[in-house]
């Protein structure tokens, strides 16, 4: 009969020698039984009367270990590089760890379970054994930690860039979010084409792109930018676009409110790329000063690992970009903590509010909101593509060595005093360089100089919101105004004989032909200032002629007080304060 088939018969396994693991990718028979795809133990089973039974036991889908991996720079951190097919019958890879295997199975388990491979419940400690005794020969460089490793090869959780044979190894199969849908080109005329005449979009994905820049710049250390604006105004816009360089908008966006291990495991699996945050207003006041230290500077705490032993620190280089409705000083002070100069240098704010939220140029859109509904279904439909180009093409140049000197260029357009704003400005710099780059490239539609000069105008207005000066003698200003404006009639006593006695007196006051002058005591001063040193108050109050009188060398000067006494005293005129904070 025509319609009839001939079956074909299962192929019959190798011969083998008991006891054994076996992995078969396709379905075998073995002396004549039927054997389903997976990895087989063959044993044997000694009954009462002491006779061998062969035994034949299914273990889990068809599992593979191909390669033993290391990490060349250290010589240790080895692994096994694993090659599974999972329930969906796609083949996957996972570079485990070696140090896995000494501890219990479940930690295996646990990954290999997540990333689908069907194991037999009763039988899974027996897949860790057989992983365990495997002995490929292969050997396969271990990427510990994500971006550079070398001039011509940058790794991603998703794919190698560049020239090399490494993969990349993590005890998780966690990909950091990286990920990839749409076209390059639909990412460009989604969100590319909107960048011309809008400065903020421009610093989102300028932000994006900067990372790999870090460091052929030799720049140790991360940072980054905060938007700030009302709600609804399009900054988180801007985020979920300059996310969508590396991976779909919202699910590489991370919220503040994540915990601080939480976000140093993301910032290690983004190591030379971007670290993307929103709703500053979620993160916990008490330890959001910590995170951006950390995030920024680049270093986790020191933890044990599963011996107690002292694991290796994480580490990683990141850009941040963040936005929210508050600013870090006013989360901060949610808990009674006050900023550090470092801090606002490492996030520096970046008012969002432009002519249409957060726009400039609508591009034919309605509106602002109407245009932020466009990016953010672009950041969701066309994404993961901008960011590995970029570093594709960066590789294919051969400019890494140039890019020092190509910063230097762009530097010189911000003017900058030496100390925190220099700082910033080279942030800045940065930003422009990788967009100027990327222009170049034919990435981004923007013409040569647009976005130095964008970024530019960026940082001009964030030294005009901040003013001049150091940021602590600001802080430091506005804290001894703030308490003269809460204090200044009860904490402050007359020095004319006879005037009734404060509680809790902070000094006193003194009345002359322009006002009042405040005395303050040395623990007064202290109470103003909330914890900064005396000596660093001294300097910032006299930095504004706020000190009325002092002696020389000094910044009190002595008075005789009405008890006799002759204390040294600061004399603060709070008129020399109004504006200076």
């Amino acid at each position: 009969m025509s319609n009839v088939i001939e079956l074909i018969p299962a192929p019959e396994a190798a011969p083998l020698t008991r006891p054994c693991f076996r992995t078969y990718d396709h379905a075998t028979t073995l002396d004549d039984k039927p054997l389903k795809p997976g990895v087989w133990h063959h044993g044997n089973k000694r009954d009462a009367d002491g006779n061998l039974t062969p035994v034949d036991e299914w273990l889990c889908g068809p599992l593979h270990v191909e390669a033993v991996t290391r990490c060349e720079s250290r010589k240790a951190e080895y692994g096994r590089l694993l090659r599974f097919r999972n329930l969906d019958d796609r083949w996957l890879t996972w570079a485990m760890p070696g140090e896995l295997l000494a501890g219990q199975p479940a930690d295996v388990l646990r990954v290999l379970f997540n990333m689908g491979l069907k194991i037999a419940h009763r039988h899974r400690a027996r897949v860790v054994e057989y992983i365990a005794e495997q002995s490929p020969n292969r050997r396969v460089t271990a990427a510990t930690s994500t971006g550079w490793h070398g001039p011509e090869l940058f790794i991603t959780p998703l794919e190698n860039i560049g020239k090399g044979d490494a993969i990349h190894q993590a005890e998780s199969a966690a990909d950091g979010d990286y990920g990839k849908a749409g076209t390059l080109d639909g990412w460009r005329e989604g969100i590319a084409a909107l960048l011309p005449g809008n400065p903020i979009l421009q610093l989102a994905i300028g932000t994006a792109l900067a990372g790999p820049l870090l460091a052929p710049l030799n720049i140790h250390t991360g940072g980054g930018f905060h938007l700030l604006w009302d709600s609804s105004n399009g900054k988180t816009t801007a985020v979920l676009c300059a996310a969508s360089a590396w991976g779909h908008g919202a699910h590489f966006t991370l919220k503040w409110n994540a915990t601080a291990n939480g976000l140093e495991g993301i910032a290690a699996l983004r190591n030379d790329g971007l670290l993307a945050l929103d709703e500053l207003g979620q993160a916990d006041p008490r330890y959001v000063g910590d995170v951006v230290y950390s995030v920024a500077d680049g270093t986790g705490k020191q933890r044990a690992g599963r011996s107690s032993a002292a694991r290796r620190v994480r580490r990683w280089r990141v850009m941040l970009l963040s936005s929210g409705e508050v600013t870090l000083e006013t989360k901060m002070a949610e808990a009674g903590k006050r900023t550090r100069a470092g801090q606002e240098v490492r996030l520096v704010t970046v008012s969002a509010g432009r002519t249409f939220g957060a726009w400039d140029n609508l591009h034919d859109h309605q509106s602002g909101a109407s245009l932020s509904d466009a990016l953010k279904r672009a950041s969701s439909t066309h994404y993961g593509h901008a960011g590995p180009e970029f570093v594709r093409l960066l590789i294919e140049s051969g400019d890494l060595g140039r890019l020092p000197e190509m910063l230097e260029t762009i530097r010189a357009h911000f003017s900058a005093p030496p100390g925190q704003p220099a700082r910033v400005a080279e942030r800045f710099a940065i930003v422009a360089l990788a967009l100027e780059i990327a222009a170049g490239m034919g990435l981004l539609p923007l013409a040569q100089g647009a976005a130095t000069a964008s970024m530019v105008e960026l940082f001009e207005g964030w030294r005009g919101e901040r003013g001049e000066g150091p940021s602590e003698d600001r802080q430091i200003l506005r804290a001894v105004a703030d308490f003269i404006d809460r204090h200044g009639g009860s904490r402050f006593q007359s020095l004319e004989k006879g005037a009734i006695e404060v509680r809790d007196r902070a000094g006193y006051w003194e009345k002359t032909d322009n006002g009042r002058l405040y005395l303050f005591t040395s623990s007064g001063l202290k109470d103003a200032a909330q914890g900064f040193e005396l000596a660093r108050v001294g300097r910032a109050l006299d930095s504004v002629g706020a000190i009325a009188k002092k002696e020389s060398g000094k910044y009190q000067y002595r008075r005789s007080l009405p008890d006799g006494s002759n204390p040294g005293l600061y004399w603060i005129n709070p008129a020399r304060l109004d504006g200076a904070s």
